[in-house]
This record gives C-alpha cells, structure tokens and sequence, in this order.
C-alpha cells in the first residue's frame, strides 16, 4: 500500500514538474528552430504512422507506447518501447528505452535502457548504458563512458576510469 501511494506521488510531481513551455523546451535543447511544439499527450502503437503525435514533435506531460518515438520528453513515459530523438527528462517505465541526447530523472528498462548524451538521475534495468552519468546504475550489466557516481551488478563499467575500469558487485568514480 505504501509502494502505490509513494509511485502515485512520484507520478503526480513528475507530471507537475514536466509542464514544459515553448521556451523551458527551447532552452534545454541545442535545436536551432526559433519554437518547438509541446504536446501534453502521446498514444502510440508504432512510429512513424500509428502514433497520436508526430515524432519531429515533442511532449511535455505523458506518453504511452507500445513503440513511440518523439523529438523531446518531459515527464511520464510508460510502455514497452521508448525512443527519444532530442533530451528527456522525468520517468521512464519500459522494457526497452532508448534516450539519443540527454536525460535527467529515472529510467527503468527491464530489458535494456541506453542515453547516449548526459545522464542525470537513476537508470535501472537488466542492461544499462550511459554515454556520460552522473548518480547510479543497478542492473546486470552496466556500462557508462564517463560517470560521477556508482554501479551495482554483476558487470560494471566505467571506460574512463584508470584503474579498475571494470569491477564486479560495485564501481564508482568521483
């Protein structure tokens, strides 16, 4: 009971916090348009065609996906595969997660969850991978190219650490 009352006050400030403008999205990107369209809502089967919003769009507030691919993500996003083009931010549930700028918040894949620009937060699942993170990853497998933070699993890696770059259990870099 406590477990679902602490994941709808997680859900609640996520959505809350995602409320993004034209000009908060603007500035957390490197795009160069002079505006950027922030839609509350995403339902999606599979992109590019079978999705409420276009992928070139962005959201700001909550997707839901059985495959979805949009520019940039602010907020909730649940279902079996996420896939982010620009920077996101918020909560990620799904079995595969895939982030190609950015990403602040928690990201759980049951299977497999990449960012391939900054990480910020929490990134869990079976297989991680960080270009560069700063906080944790607990999972099986984790990788990150750069980190200020720990792993917890059975293989953990952190390329740019001299020594004991890899190291079962527990790795950190500071």
């Amino acid at each position: 009971m406590k477990t679902s009352k602490l994941f709808v006050a997680v859900t609640v400030f996520a959505l809350l916090a995602a409320g993004v403008s034209k000009a908060d999205a603007q500035s957390k990107t490197n795009v160069t348009q002079t505006s950027e369209t922030v839609r509350p809502l995403q339902l999606a089967l599979v992109p590019p065609s079978l999705q409420l919003v276009p992928e070139e769009e962005s959201i700001g507030g909550f997707r839901l996906n059985i495959y979805g691919r949009n520019q940039n993500v602010s907020g909730v996003d649940i279902g079996l595969m996420h896939e982010t083009t620009g920077n996101f931010s918020g909560i990620e549930f799904g079995i595969l997660n895939y982030v190609h700028g950015d990403f602040v918040g928690l990201e759980l894949g049951c299977i497999y969850s990449e960012t391939k620009g900054n990480m910020s937060g929490v990134q869990v699942g079976m297989f991680n991978h960080a270009g560069s993170i700063g906080g944790v990853q607990i999972g099986l497998v984790n990788f990150a190219d750069d980190m200020t933070g720990f792993q917890f699993g059975l293989f953990n890696q952190i390329k740019s650490k001299e020594k004991l770059p890899v190291l079962p259990l527990i790795n950190a870099k500071f």
